[in-house]
């Protein structure tokens, strides 16, 4: 009887400390030995294994090709034909993708489904296409997106592309890139995109090769994501909404702002049609609705913690790099398979929040007005009592591991002195030893790739070019945006005229107003300009990208006013070939 009212009291006193703790905002729920088991947690070499060549048939009539390219391709067998579901990340791997598909139906393609405008799941298109014409579904906002990828960004996103996929690294020093296989671009990848022909906002229902899907407006990684919810089979393709790693919620390469709330949303959206099946475009397909329910919460929760807590960290008024250390994912989150950090990073996510709420500025008043990069060196070196005592105590640190810190020092003394052998070397050493260390694929392959430009002299950037065909498919409108964005301030500071092209083959006119180190553009022929063209577009659009040579595209232009040579000294205002440099040397 004793021992029975003993057992009572205890968990009385249980069920009244679990009530405090609900009451105080503390909520949690007692799991068992067996709920709290987790996968065992492997390392970036690990997750090759996800990424092994193979066709998966998730149910009857659903595949996924995993492990032909960085992303997946989903191939969806009907009774009069087949529905593709992203089209790889060129001609080369679709061709590959393909072929395997091919063996399971020669029906003919009836719809092609693009989940979002990420390069690694557009590029493939017309191999799908070919011999087949298919209805292209994707977001209303996709075709905008793509053109962002040759936007005004796109050399130093190209750059830092190239830096974070590894593509100028041996293969033994690629692992993987995180969520795929190594698939560098080179000089010879072909490319090319096919736009959608029916697009929509929020929710489409489709009948393709007679299955019946839904298509979902689900913004995330991109603002244009989607998924593809086939009811019937209770399965669910997510896109890059989900994939085995804490998600990239920012990336190095370089993006607008990623909604953190909008990508756990769609997550939820994820959760509450219960499928059975989840097939993302990275990575291997999960199945069993309680396991896959129980992953996607997880996910979901990481993101919503650093969202929240990097909000509540922002209004303590921490700064981004406190914020960094205030922001850490909670054990069972951190532990899971699911969100190791081989592609996305904590704190990256955290800084990124900051700087989508808030904007640049830290509010530290320090950095109203800051110092100059090269400012900065030299107080650092006054500080530390002259360059070669700066060299010393980076080399001392470089020795001592601190790798962070001589990383750090070296940009440092390569301001003050660019061509410093010293400050070179201990660069070179720190960025390989946090490279080879480093188990985020991202931050690995950036780490490695700028010490083999320093080490080797050059500047990484994308090498793939254009086909005339994807040229085609871009607006002119995009060609001229660029155009302005590389006015030389200092070549055009005194100049004044406006110069009109009108495009013979389209139809379309456009104007470039020099006005003192701006170039305003109107899609239209003024009135009294002082040079006008009459260009072939292709032709203009091959010259601009190098697919022509600059000297005969302008040769076969007509000059209605002015002449072959104003024109072409209004074009050297332009830094047509613009050139990115190392990142430690901007602004030294």
């Amino acid at each position: 009887m004793r021992k029975t009212k003993e057992a009572f009291v205890l968990k009385y006193r249980f069920l009244a400390f679990c009530f405090l703790f609900f009451q105080t905002g503390s909520f949690f729920t007692c799991r068992t030995s067996e709920e709290s088991k987790k996968e065992t947690v492997g390392g970036l070499k690990e997750f090759d294994r996800e990424f092994e060549k193979r066709i998966y048939q998730i149910s009857p009539g659903i595949y996924s090709a995993v492990g032909y390219g960085i992303a997946n391709s989903i191939f969806i067998t009907g009774k009069d034909g087949v529905i593709v579901v992203d089209t790889m990340d060129d001609l080369k791997s679709a061709e590959q993708v393909f072929t395997e598909f091919r063996k399971i139906s020669d029906l003919p393609v009836k719809a092609i489904i693009y989940t979002h405008s990420h390069p690694d799941h557009i590029f493939g298109g017309p191999v799908f296409a070919r011999g087949s014409s298919p209805i292209i579904y994707a977001h209303k906002d996709l075709k905008a997106n793509v053109e962002r990828l040759a936007s005004e960004t796109a050399i130093a996103v190209g750059s830092r592309s190239a830096r974070m996929f590894g593509n100028y690294l041996r293969k033994e020093e690629v692992e993987n890139v995180g969520i795929g296989p190594y698939q560098g671009y080179t000089a010879s990848t072909k490319i090319d995109f096919l736009p959608p022909t029916k697009t929509f906002e929020d929710r489409l229902s489709v009948k393709a090769a007679g299955i019946e899907m839904e298509l979902i407006h689900a913004p995330g990684e991109t603002d244009d994501q989607i998924y593809v919810w086939l009811p019937e089979q209770k399965t669910l393709l997510m896109g890059d909404n989900f994939y085995k790693s804490f998600p990239n919620l920012y990336t190095i390469r370089g993006t607008w702002f990623r909604s953190l709330k909008n990508w756990y949303r769609s997550i939820d959206l994820a959760r509450s049609l219960k499928p059975e099946f989840v097939v993302p475009s990275h990575g291997r397909p999960l199945s069993g609705a309680k396991e896959i329910y129980g992953i996607l919460t997880d996910y979901r929760d990481a993101i919503q913690y650093v969202h929240d807590q990097s909000l509540r960290g922002i209004n303590l008024g921490l700064h981004p790099d406190d914020l960094v250390e205030f922001v850490k994912l909670p054990k069972h989150l951190a532990s899971s398979p699911y969100l190791q950090e081989v592609y996305g990073k904590v704190s990256w996510s955290v800084r990124s929040m900051f700087a989508g709420n808030l904007g640049w500025f830290s509010g530290d008043s320090s950095e109203l007005e800051p110092l100059t990069r090269k400012e900065q060196a030299a107080l650092f070196s006054e500080l530390a009592g002259g360059k070669d005592i700066l060299v010393t105590i980076a080399r001392r640190k470089l020795e001592k591991g601190e790798y962070q810190a001589a990383l750090q020092l070296s940009g440092y003394i390569l301001r003050i002195d660019p061509e410093n052998r010293d400050g070179k070397e201990i660069r070179i050493r720190s960025l390989r030893s946090l490279g080879e260390g480093n188990e985020n694929a991202n931050a690995r392959h950036y780490y490695l790739t700028e010490a083999l430009e320093i080490r080797d002299d050059f500047v990484a950037k994308l090498q793939v070019k254009p086909s005339p065909e994807l040229l085609k498919r871009y607006p002119l409108s995009v060609f001229f945006s660029n155009l302005s964005a590389r006015l030389d301030p200092v070549k055009s500071a005194d100049l004044q005229g406006k110069v009109s092209i009108k495009f013979t083959d389209t139809g379309e006119e456009f104007t470039v107003h020099l006005r003192r180190g701006v170039a305003e553009i109107e899609e239209r022929i003024s009135e009294n300009p002082n040079i006008l063209v009459y260009a072939n577009s292709q032709v203009w659009k091959e010259m601009l990208v190098r697919l022509t040579n600059p000297a005969t595209a302008l040769r076969s232009f007509e000059y209605r006013k002015g002449s072959l040579l104003e024109f072409v000294k209004f074009l050297g205002n332009f830094s047509l070939q613009q050139e990115p440099k190392l990142p430690y040397s901007v602004g030294k």
